[in-house]
C-alpha cells in the first residue's frame, strides 16, 4: 500500500501557495488596529478602567476584564501604579510613554511599603522607627524630600 501511494502521480490535494503573502486567510494579511487614540494608549486606558472599576466599585479582577476587555495582568499592574500614588508615572503610562508592567515593577516596592505602613499601629511605627533608627530614617527618607522640596 506505502509503495502505490509513494509511486502515484495523482494529485494528493490543494495546498496553500506558500510564495504569496498571508497566512491562511486568503492573501489578506494582518489586521491593523490602532495602540493610540486621542493621545492615549488604549490598552493602559481599558486596564485603568479595570483597576477603577476594582479599587472604587469592589469588582473583582476577573469581572474587571470581562467588562473592560483587558486583562488580568494589566489591571493589577495599573492597580499597583494608581496605589503608588504617583500622578508622573501614571501619565505617562496612560500616554505610552512607559508601559504598563515596567512602571508597575518600578513602584511595586513602594506600595508594598506604602500598604504596610498604612496598616501598621502607632505601636509598630514606633518600633520601625526605634529599629531602623531615627538618623537613618532621616537620612534615607526625610532629607531627601526637603532638598527635593526646597528646589
Amino acid at each position: 500500500m506505502v509503495a502505490s501511494l509513494l509511486s502515484s502521480t495523482a494529485p494528493v490535494g490543494p495546498f496553500q501557495d506558500l510564495s504569496k503573502p498571508g497566512n491562511g486567510r486568503n492573501g489578506q494579511g494582518r489586521h491593523y488596529h490602532p495602540h493610540m487614540r486621542n493621545g492615549f494608549r488604549r490598552a493602559a486606558r481599558r486596564a485603568y478602567s479595570g483597576a477603577q472599576l476594582v479599587l472604587k466599585q469592589g469588582m473583582s479582577v476577573a469581572d474587571a476584564v470581562e467588562w473592560t476587555g483587558s486583562n488580568a495582568n494589566y489591571i493589577r499592574a495599573m492597580i499597583t501604579i494608581i496605589q503608588s500614588k504617583d500622578e508622573v508615572l501614571l501619565r505617562a503610562v496612560l500616554r505610552g510613554e512607559v508601559p504598563v508592567l515596567v512602571a508597575a515593577a518600578q513602584v511595586e516596592g513602594l506600595v508594598r511599603l506604602l500598604t504596610a505602613f498604612a496598616a501598621a499601629s502607632a505601636e509598630t511605627k514606633v518600633a520601625f522607627g526605634e529599629t531602623v533608627g531615627v538618623e537613618t530614617l532621616f537620612d534615607t527618607a526625610i532629607a531627601p524630600n526637603i532638598a527635593k522640596a526646597a528646589e
